[in-house]
């Protein structure tokens, strides 16, 4: 029997420059499909933010690793309540990134992460587990349907300047 050739760990000190590479090619993604909002950035995740999410009990901090110990995903995830008098109290998983490096896509990393994060949000108490993907990036919203998630609301937009030329 063939063993796994990944596993979900949780993140640790010395995985920030692989995170960073992992979150630099996700960041060029969306500056590509959408240089209207996105801008190129030298340092998208500083060792200062990094260290107090580890900190943080309310974060969740996952890759996803090869054998040969290297990083191909990542899932940051935080745990929220709602706040508000209009929203009924719920605890919320909150997926902040959730990235599978291209070279490694359609090998079951991202199912493997997902399957971490809902049961961190079972055994945190969480109701659900939510996130915000961008519609361009269709393969995401394809890959989170598959997995069972639904459109919860969406937001939407009118580029004015756009339309006035």
């Amino acid at each position: 029997m063939n063993p796994i050739p990944f596993r979900i760990e949780k993140a640790v000190p010395k995985d920030y420059s692989s995170i960073c590479c992992l979150i630099a090619e996700e960041h060029a993604m969306h500056v590509l499909a959408r240089p209207d909002v996105f801008q190129p950035c030298d340092e998208l995740l500083t060792v200062e933010e990094y260290e107090a999410m580890q900190k943080n009990d309310s974060f969740f901090l996952f890759t996803a690793k090869t054998i040969g110990d290297e990083t191909a995903g990542l899932c940051f995830a935080k745990l929220t309540e709602t706040d508000s008098p209009l929203l009924r109290k719920k605890k919320i998983l909150y997926i902040e990134d959730f990235i599978v490096s291209e070279s490694f896509r359609r090998q079951g990393i991202g199912r493997m992460l997902y399957a971490k994060v809902k049961e961190t949000a079972a055994l945190s108490g969480a109701s659900s587990v939510e996130l915000t993907v961008w519609d361009f990036n269709e393969s995401a919203v394809s890959f989170y349907r598959a997995l069972g998630m639904q459109v919860q609301f969406a937001h939407m937009e009118e580029n004015i300047k756009e339309n006035l030329i």
